[in-house]
């Protein structure tokens, strides 16, 4: 959001107005003697912002409203707030519609989302829900008159637990620091997390019943289909015109054909695991004589420990080492037998599993062979419907194993989607439980502010602070082991600008800006000498120019000299002793 224009408007004929007052690109500059009105119209800005400003009892009679313009990613809106101690801004859209607040959360909730930022429910200090307002980020963009130099934060009120904090950390789009739904999400996310470890344990279990239902299927379900497609074609050959006796013998023929080499295959498979198994116990055999071998060395290693001649002291440390060596190794053997074995008990299900699917191919040739000899005894037509019966059979037996197939891979793909769910439900609940103040991007935040405010305070001239910077609750500097509250006069105002300013640079650095401006009102210009505040107007000009960012600022004493891109205004209606930015409507009678 940047600022486009403001006005005042008076309350009826002897009321107060100002003229139309447009923003410079860069630098804005109200420059005029002390009383000329300079600061009722900063601190008018604010307040159309949401900034609950507090004027002079002759600004709410003399004046009725104030319309600021202002950019945002929707458009350019102008809000209209009327002079009160209560909340009535209506806000114009690009399109002509407006929008009326009576209620600073409805007005806050409205720009936060205008600008994009993401409201979370926050924590107060008595520790209720409550909301962010524009009343609690401005005060990072707007330095008023009165309390806006004393703190590096100065908001009108601060009931938000570690408000600062929270407000930087929105700006920066990182996580909150108290979430007032923090616990209830915790206990939801735990309810799902409990849930789907669950649905994993059940899914994996439904999923390995089912590959042990389907071991002995060796072919993927696109196989299988391949298979039953070929059978279904050779049936509709054997039912079309011209298929004769020798072709339905034929078909019973491949049929125990293509079964024997299916117990072929099988016949191998248990010779490989039987081989295997013969190999196992090989190698569970040699382990068991490295594992008498150790036995042995200890045993001679308590031998040893015996004769007080080679270790007489109780504590004798001699052999310790061998000794560690023989617990660890004859653990490792142990394990290994464990594995060793298990694998053995496995190979030893799967070859009864084996030979009794190869005994049920056995019996299925035979009764097939028993089909074909009756087959040649029988007419052509008896011969053809026994073999598309056959084929059918051997159909049925294949969509049968492609069904074990797919609800393996079904149930499969069900245990990996589950899984996967865990695994995000997981991370979700651990969130919970990350240490806010680690976040990487926080610690980057820290150190380029670091950077940036040590720069600033170079750029003011400020030698009399420690160049130890640290934080406190995110972002509240401690110079060495001072606070802010322990510096005074000038070093204090020089510190509040330099640390805004390093704000401002964070923001742009990060690109990360809510609000592209930096509001000024008089900062105590007797406590800072000229030459430093015009170093530090210039250097801010110049992150202007590189960042299209503004920078309000009134003064009384010190004059910049700016270029195109920037703007001064000056009062220029008489009044009763001096100039005056408001006039009175009343036939533009001078004020």
């Amino acid at each position: 959001m940047k600022l486009i224009s403001i006005q005042i408007f008076s309350n009826g004929l002897s009321g107060w107005q100002s003229d139309l007052l447009k923003f410079g690109d860069n630098i804005t500059q109200l420059f005029g003697k002390n009383g000329c009105g300079k600061t009722p119209i900063v601190q008018s800005i604010a307040f159309c912002l949401g900034y609950p400003s507090v004027f002079r009892n002759d600004i709410y009679e003399r004046c009725n409203h104030a319309i600021l313009e202002v950019s945002s990613p929707i458009g350019n809106l102008q809000l209209k707030r009327i002079y009160s101690k209560g909340i009535d801004i209506q806000v114009t859209e690009p399109n002509g519609e407006k929008q009326r607040f009576y209620d600073e959360k409805e007005y806050s909730a409205y720009l936060f989302e205008t600008l994009g930022l993401t409201v979370d429910n926050l924590v107060t200090n008595n520790n209720k829900s409550t909301s962010p307002y524009l009343a609690s980020m401005l005060p990072i963009y707007y330095l008023d008159q009165d309390d806006g130099y004393n703190k590096f934060y100065s908001p009108p009120s601060n009931f938000i637990k570690d408000q600062f904090s929270e407000m930087m950390r929105m700006v920066f789009d990182l996580p909150v620091k108290h979430s007032f739904d923090q616990k209830k999400e915790k206990f939801k996310a735990k309810e799902r997390l409990d849930y789907l470890d669950k649905q994993v344990e059940l899914h994996s279990r439904q999923a390995e019943i089912a590959k042990q239902e389907s071991a002995l299927i060796s072919k993927s379900s696109e196989e299988l289909e391949d298979e039953i497609s070929t059978l279904e074609s050779e049936i509709e050959q054997l039912k079309s015109s011209g298929a004769n006796h020798d072709d339905s013998i034929n078909v019973l023929d491949r049929l125990i054909s293509k079964h024997k080499a299916s117990i072929r295959d099988l016949t191998l498979e248990i010779a490989e695991i039987n081989k295997r198994t013969s190999g196992i116990a090989q190698i569970v055999h040699e382990i068991n004589t490295e594992v008498e071998t150790l036995n042995l060395n200890e045993e001679a290693r308590r031998v040893f420990l015996s004769f007080n001649e080679i270790c007489g002291s109780s504590n004798c440390q001699l052999f310790s080492s061998s000794s560690d060596a023989y617990s660890k190794n004859l653990l490792y053997l142990k394990d290994q037998i464990k594995d060793l074995e298990r694998n053995a008990d496995i190979d030893k299900i799967k070859i009864e599993q084996i030979m009794k699917q190869r005994e049920s191919l056995e019996g299925l040739i035979q009764t097939i062979i028993d089909e074909r000899n009756q087959s040649l005894e029988k007419s052509e037509i008896s011969a053809l419907v026994d073999a598309i019966s056959a084929l059918k059979n051997q159909i049925f037996e294949l969509q049968s194993q492609k069904s074990d197939i797919e609800k393996v891979e079904l149930l499969e793909n069900k245990h990996f989607q589950t899984f996967a769910e865990r695994n995000k439900a997981l991370e979700k609940y651990q969130s919970f439980g990350t240490d806010k103040n680690s976040i990487p991007a926080l610690v980057r935040l820290k150190a380029d502010l670091r950077e940036f405010f040590l720069n600033w305070l170079e750029v003011l001239n400020t030698n009399n602070i420690s160049r130890n910077i640290t934080f406190k609750d995110d972002f509240t500097p401690y110079l060495g082991t001072e606070t802010i509250s322990q510096l005074k006069g000038s070093t204090r105002t020089r510190a509040v600008l330099a640390y805004h300013a390093a704000l401002i640079e964070l923001m742009a650095q990060h690109n990360s800006f809510c609000f592209k401006f930096l509001i000024l009102d008089t900062p105590k210009q007797h406590e800072i000498h000229n030459d430093d505040l015009n170093q530090y107007i210039k250097a801010l000009k110049v992150l202007c120019a590189q960042h299209s960012l503004q920078v309000v600022f009134s003064t009384t004493e010190y004059h910049y000299q700016g270029d195109n891109q920037d703007i001064e205004w000056n009062p220029k209606y008489q009044g009763e002793k001096q100039l005056m930015f408001l006039k009175m409507n009343d036939k533009d009678r001078i004020i």
